[in-house]
C-alpha cells in the first residue's frame, strides 16, 4: 500500500506527486480538515505570450522544474 498527497479542486482529485497507478487499481480517500491554496494553470495562449517576451529558463534551474512552475502559478 502506497499513501500519496492529493487535494480536491472542486471536480477531481488532484495529486500532488508522481504515483504509478494502474488501470483499474483499488484505492481508498481520506479526507483530511486541512485545505491548500487553490492553483490556477496558465492557459496555452498565457504560455505562448510568456514565451515571446524572449525569457528563457533562469540559471540554475532545470528545464523540467521551470514547466512545473509555469504549471503551478
Amino acid at each position: 500500500m502506497t499513501s500519496v498527497s492529493a487535494y480536491y479542486d472542486g471536480s477531481t482529485y488532484v495529486v500532488t506527486e508522481e504515483v504509478p497507478v494502474r488501470q483499474n487499481q483499488k484505492v481508498i480517500i481520506t479526507l483530511l480538515d486541512e485545505y491548500v491554496s487553490p492553483k490556477h494553470r496558465k492557459t496555452l495562449p498565457q504560455i505562448k505570450a510568456y514565451m515571446k517576451g524572449g525569457r528563457s529558463v533562469p540559471d540554475g534551474l532545470s528545464t523540467v522544474d521551470y514547466v512545473r512552475s509555469l504549471r503551478e502559478d
